[in-house]
């Protein structure tokens, strides 16, 4: 790869890691950054939603003159085809490899890559079969019975695709994250031992080769999924009421599928819903644990203990230049948690509530990013009803940059509509509904307030 190639993909690569875009995420080695490894959200509205879909992207040498070759990771092994253009097998066919005019240009980049993936996410994902043509069967008006049945594929595909992206792009990702081994934690120096910089920056912790190699999104999806939760529980409970005469039966074979090559499963809601709590449950633990497991390093003074609290100490002190901030303290005197107080601004919409969130630092910073909670009363669109706080940290490997993160998300008075952004479904449709949704979303805001 010439060096003119390799600086453009750097660029790129830094490009995707500092978009704002939600939903999708690159992983790679320094060591060798044409194998890049992408996880898209499946796209809300579609029956792909806020699935968790696996892509390794391959740059070749003469890059950008030759496009990148994608596959997709999520196939359960090999035996599950999401779509007509998302084989069972990893192969994705993509825009490029069509018609005139729709091929590749070296002006496209690794960003126009993963939109162009996160199109195959599609809302009707029967269209995109080779040889489809909206308007062909729109002008069929007189194989009326043919039209019926398409549409007929249509629905029962989306279904499909709407429970196996349920159970293999959300729960079955987040139950192999718990089978995973965990990072081993390195013996960390003692106060008053040196340590070398790089393993300073290391927060004496480094994940075994066997995780790496399983998925570098684990956490990420944790998080994700603790976020989009309540989606989720909605999505299969909707199931179970539409499906419930089809529980236990299996998946009807698609025009477009062969053996080796189809979506075949059969309906089973009810267990999906079990599987789903229960990782909600494992989740809440391993949160709770943190803190449980940050008492034994702070008892050997290991360095990630001593510098959390460095950075609290810190952080508080300059506290000062957010006045809405009424404390900023540790919970029990342990460093792996922290508890924020924060009372809303004048005129705002938080205006006199006093919100209290609890912020959880894993043993293993930054491999696992923090995870907040909202413990006051709070009716808010980036408040799940679990308490969960939805918020973006600028740079995810400092405490500061998530208190900074957790202020500007309890500030931002009226944010842009970005169905990623939010976890409260109820609270997100009266929030960007009518003006008599609107009004009764600030009255209900308003009554959790004074009930803080």
């Amino acid at each position: 790869m010439s060096d003119q190639c390799t600086l453009r993909l750097v660029r790129e690569l830094r490009q995707v890691e500092r978009s704002e875009q939600l939903a999708f995420t690159v992983r790679y080695e320094e060591s060798n950054i044409r194998d890049i490894q992408a996880l898209i959200i499946g796209p809300p509205g579609t029956p792909y939603e806020l699935g968790f879909y696996e892509f390794s992207i391959k740059i070749p040498s003469d890059y950008p003159a030759t496009p990148p070759a994608v596959k997709i990771r999520t196939t359960n092994k090999g035996r599950t085809r999401f779509g007509p253009n998302l084989y069972a097998n990893g192969k994705v066919c993509l825009t490029w490899h069509g018609s005139r005019g729709e091929q590749w240009s070296p002006a496209q980049g690794l960003e126009s890559v993963m939109l162009s993936i996160q199109s195959l996410l599609s809302s009707n994902p029967y269209t995109l079969e080779p040889g489809f043509d909206e308007n062909d069967r729109a002008n069929d008006t007189e194989n009326m019975i043919a039209i019926h049945y398409l549409t007929r594929i249509e629905t029962e595909l989306t279904y499909q695709i709407c429970h196996e992206n349920l159970r293999l792009a959300v729960i079955t990702p987040l139950e192999q994250a718990f089978q995973a081994p965990s990072p081993t934690r390195r013996m960390a120096p003692r106060v008053g031992q040196e340590s070398s910089a790089e393993e300073d920056s290391e927060l004496e912790y480094e994940p075994e080769p066997a995780l790496l190699n399983q998925s570098k999104f684990y956490d990420f999806c944790k998080r994700r999924f603790l976020w989009y939760l309540e989606f989720y529980q909605n999505a299969i409970e909707k199931g179970i009421a539409d499906e419930s005469r089809r529980q236990g039966t299996s998946f009807i074979q698609m025009p477009f599928e062969g053996y080796g090559n189809a979506m075949t499963g059969e309906w089973n809601y009810l267990d999906l819903q079990t599987r789903l709590l229960a990782l909600r449950d494992r989740l809440m633990e391993e949160t709770h644990r943190w803190p449980v497991e940050g008492l034994v390093l702070v008892k050997e003074d290991a360095g990630i203990a001593v510098k959390l609290r460095g950075q609290h100490e810190q952080i508080a002190a300059e506290m000062s230049a957010y006045p809405q901030v009424l404390d900023l303290s540790l919970v029990d005197d342990n460093p792996f948690v922290w508890r924020l107080t924060y009372v809303g601004r004048n005129e705002s919409k938080l205006e006199g509530g006093i919100i209290k969130i609890k912020i959880y630092i894993s043993p293993r910073h930054p491999e696992e990013q923090p995870r907040a909670f909202v413990e006051s009363p709070l009716y808010h669109i980036r408040v799940s009803k679990l308490g969960v706080l939805m918020y973006l940290p600028s740079h995810a490997e400092e405490i500061g940059q998530h208190i900074e993160g957790i202020i500007n998300t309890l500030e931002d008075d009226n944010p842009p509509y970005n169905p990623l952004m939010t976890v409260n479904p109820e609270a997100s449709a009266l929030c960007w509904g009518s003006e008599s949704d609107r009004r009764l979303y600030r009255r209900k805001l308003r009554a959790s307030l004074e009930e803080s």
